[in-house]
């Protein structure tokens, strides 16, 4: 920081050396995951899906949810568009 104001006409008496704890927790990260051992071995054999939503602006076509696919074994992704959230029939 000192570098940075005085480059800039800055007093570097404003800056302070030390971390505050909102610093330390945006650097905190997770554990990866654990290694899987379902691994698809075919294109469609396992795919992943999640409905995204709802948006508060409309897609050109009008749409406020999305469908992502993503295949397992190719990593083919295919996105879809939704103007509503159907739920399935009992």
């Amino acid at each position: 920081m000192s570098l940075f104001s005085s480059a800039n006409g800055f007093s570097d008496k404003k800056f302070s050396d030390k971390s505050c704890d909102v610093c330390f927790r945006a650097k905190q990260t997770r554990l990866s995951f654990p290694v899987s051992d379902n691994k698809a071995k075919n294109c469609v054999d396992l795919i992943h899906c999640d409905i995204w939503g709802a948006y508060r602006v409309d897609s050109l076509c009008r749409a406020h949810y999305c469908l992502p696919i993503v295949d397992d074994a190719t990593r083919g992704t295919w996105v879809y568009l939704m103007k509503d959230k159907v739920k399935p029939p009992n």
